[in-house]
């Protein structure tokens, strides 16, 4: 197996010639040349912050995920450190040294993504963050020129910038301040961005929304909350070519003629860190930080603050306590207590708030195996939700009628969920929600709550909740035929000020914050993904081409127990979980995944026996380990790979 020696750490790397990168053929042993030649420049801006991997462990076309935990067999002179979260303390990898980054890239850890803050100190950002998007019809020259506007609004309230390509589309200016809460830092750049939305219409966004970002800029202002993460410099990113998220001049940038001049590739970045040194030093300067204005008027020097926006527009900055669902909040335990006007001669004739009455046909959204990408389903853009494992429950709030709770098949559940129906019934009449109907114990969602008799869940006090992802019908409005994006935004308005147990579930345009998200709160129960085009009606019958759900999967380790099959072509593997769980291993082996299998066991199998529930078998009489996903209820494990593979 090839070796490399970094600072004086002796690697063993694998599959060298793998081919990460399709498009341009780049294999994997040039990725790991590229970060070692950079690693001198890359490391001090990873210094003390615990990393985001984006891993690819077969390249940028196959299985993309995220890692935050530390790998299996992580070595021990990797540091990892505790992080605060949602759902408890996390442990992250810190890649302090050479080694440590090379141990990752070795791993499929293409991409390195950092929050804003030190494992030091947590939620304390000394840097500040604008992510600069560009929607369709603009380019990252259209960026540029924004770069410039916040740029000099920076410099008129004290802070210098530095700016660097993303590596994807777009721009990140970057600017060393303080030690400030993250939650500071956000509100100043929000306030920052709407400024100059409110001053340059034309040319900025400071919102998400798809529909409102053509032929402009999205400046992100998210990404200096303590949760939310940006690529680093220096990283590579997981796009169809190996580009680097590289810092640049200002000359440079402002020199540049065409998008191809801003775009830089593994191959180059490592000649500029030599010729140039690294251009974000003053970056790693405490002298350079300066203290961040007040939030109420950023720019103050150029412009006045923007207007008012209504705050229930699904936005960048939307973090997972605040956008409610998935977070024990969202299932807060509900109770299981339940003058005249002047008479006219022709009173005018009131439309009725109920336009829509059940049953309803519901959207059905098709199984996929893999999270499309953001322009993946009709070219609209995709709106990712959290997938729970509850009941879907269709919401009728019908003012002095008993409110109705549709279940998938038709029937009303209001008798069997009190709680639940007494919230819908405070709801506006006429207010027709699409939801999930949960339960919540002890930390995580809880399916086989709601399969029990109201009584024993009211015995035990536990939490149920209506986790709303859609809304068919306002107050005497049928609002089907919008787009997924405008029922997204009254969603968020008609739930503004509406207490638990009903709230939205998480959702956002952003598919690596799904999938953070989702890798975050697994331990909470969350399923996987549900991934919408922004632009669908709601149209029940063809659901399937615009609406899919994903279903996160666990990686675990399990031992070979058995084949089936004969032992030059095994069909499948009899697994023995960690846990003690016997399953076997579903769909049948692929004609690689065989041979593989086949000369793993070699030598390794006792006589056929017949299994009680696996039929026909040959135990192994030696130990083998695998990899294994496990999905479902009851769980289904398909066949990774053979440890050590």
């Amino acid at each position: 197996m090839p070796q490399m020696v970094v600072d004086g750490r002796t690697l063993a790397l694998s599959h060298l010639d793998k081919v990460y990168y399709p498009r341009t053929g780049t294999p994997k042993g040039e990725v790991l040349r590229y970060y070692a030649a950079v690693h001198t420049a890359l490391l001090p801006h990873l210094y003390d912050r615990p990393v985001s991997f984006l891993r690819c462990p077969d390249g940028v076309e196959g299985e993309v995920f995220i890692a935050k935990n530390p790998p299996a067999g992580t070595p021990r002179w990797v540091r990892t450190v505790e992080v605060p979260s949602s759902s408890g303390d996390l442990r992250q990898v810190v890649l302090d040294d050479g080694a440590a980054l090379l141990w990752a890239a070795n791993l499929g850890c293409l991409e390195l993504h950092v929050p804003q803050w030190h494992a030091a100190a947590p939620g304390l950002a000394d840097r500040l963050v604008l992510d600069l998007d560009p929607g369709e019809g603009a380019s990252v020259l259209t960026c540029r020129t924004v770069a410039g506007l916040l740029c000099e609004r920076l410099a008129a309230d004290g802070l210098d910038c530095w700016v660097k390509t993303s590596g994807s589309k777009g721009l990140h200016l970057l600017a060393p301040i303080e030690p400030t809460p993250g939650s500071r830092v956000s509100a100043y750049a929000k306030a920052l961005a709407a400024s100059l939305e409110a001053a340059h219409p034309e040319l900025v966004v400071h919102t998400m929304a798809k529909a409102r970002r053509a032929g402009r800029v999205f400046v992100d202002w998210s990404q200096n909350s303590a949760k939310k993460t940006t690529a680093a410099p220096y990283t590579l990113r997981a796009r169809p070519r190996p580009t680097v998220s590289t810092p640049v001049s200002w000359a440079e940038l402002a020199e540049a003629r065409t998008e191809e001049d801003l775009v830089f590739t593994l191959a180059e970045v490592p000649g500029r860190v030599a010729e140039l040194g690294d251009l974000l030093a003053p970056l790693l300067d405490p002298d350079r930080a300066r203290p961040l204005p007040a939030p109420e008027r950023p720019g103050r020097a150029h412009e006045q603050p923007p207007s008012p926006e209504p705050e229930t527009e699904l936005e960048a900055g939307t973090e997972p306590a605040a956008a409610a669902s998935a977070a024990p909040a969202a299932a807060a335990p509900a109770s299981d207590a339940g003058s005249a006007p002047a008479a006219r001669r022709s009173p005018p004739r009131t439309r009725s708030p109920l336009v829509l009455e059940p049953p309803v046909e519901v959207m059905r959204p098709a199984a996929v195996t893999a999270v499309p990408p953001a322009d993946g389903l009709d070219g609209s853009g995709v709106l990712y939700e959290l997938k729970l494992d509850g009941f879907r429950c269709v919401a009728f709030a019908r003012g002095e009628r008993p409110p109705y709770l549709q279940s998938r098949s038709g029937r009303d559940l209001a008798a069997e969920f009190p709680p639940i129906a007494a919230a819908v019934a405070r709801l506006p009449a006429g207010l027709v929600l699409d939801a999930e109907l949960v339960a919540w114990r002890e930390g995580r969602f809880a399916f086989e709550e709601l399969l029990r008799t109201r009584q024993a869940r009211a015995a035990e006090s536990t939490a149920l909740g209506l986790i709303a992802f859609d809304v068919l019908a306002l107050p005497g409005r049928d609002v089907r035929r919008l787009p997924l994006a405008d029922r997204r935004r009254l969603l968020l308005a008609a739930l503004a000020d509406v207490p638990p147990p009903i709230q939205p579930v998480m959702a956002t345009t952003d598919r690596v914050e799904a999938l953070t998200w989702m890798e975050q709160l697994a331990d909470t129960g969350v399923e996987g993904l549900v991934c919408k085009a922004a632009g669908s009606t709601y149209r029940p019958r063809g659901a399937g081409r615009v609406w899919v759900k994903y279903r996160r999967s666990d990686t675990l380790d399990a031992t070979v127990r058995a084949v089936v099959g004969s032992a030059a072509r095994p069909e499948a593997l009899v697994l023995e979980l960690d846990d003690g769980r016997v399953v076997l291993s579903s769909p049948r082996l692929t004609s690689v995944q065989a041979g593989r299998v086949a000369e793993a066991v070699h030598g390794r199998l006792g006589r056929t026996v017949r299994d009680p529930e696996h039929g026909s078998v040959r135990p192994l009489t030696a130990p083998l380990r695998a990899e294994v996903t496990v999905t479902g209820r009851p769980p289904m494990a398909t066949f990774v790979r053979l440890r050590g593979d």
